[in-house]
């Protein structure tokens, strides 16, 4: 059975500790994926990082599954503020499901 979900895109200020592991991008991902309202995340910008004594602040664009069918940005702003390491939450746009998927063809190459 398919769970109900809606797809966002949001502008978001996360607190990555110093030594977290990966890259910030990969720090910030991982902010944003223990919300618990939160299903998965891809697609993260980075836009301005400062760093700071015990962290770095990262100033993000990502795209997140949340597990909600309602498709209320005032609610799926208000979980992403909810969720720990999430200092600011500067937007939230509503998004279509994932974009559609292009076939590649391929030519059948004859031999002998």
């Amino acid at each position: 059975m398919n769970r109900p979900v809606t797809t966002v895109a949001a502008t978001l200020t996360v607190r990555v500790p110093l030594h977290a592991s990966g890259s910030l991008v990969d720090g910030a991902a991982s902010v944003v994926d223990r919300i618990d309202a939160v299903d998965s995340t891809d697609a993260v910008t980075v836009r301005s990082i400062s760093p700071g004594l015990n962290d770095t602040t990262v100033d993000c664009r990502v795209r997140i599954t949340l597990a909600r069918d309602d498709h209320d940005e005032a609610l799926a702003r208000r979980d992403l503020e909810a969720g720990v390491g999430v200092l600011a939450v500067d937007a939230v746009d509503s998004v279509e499901g994932d974009p559609p998927v292009v076939e590649a063809e391929t030519e059948r190459v004859r031999t002998g």
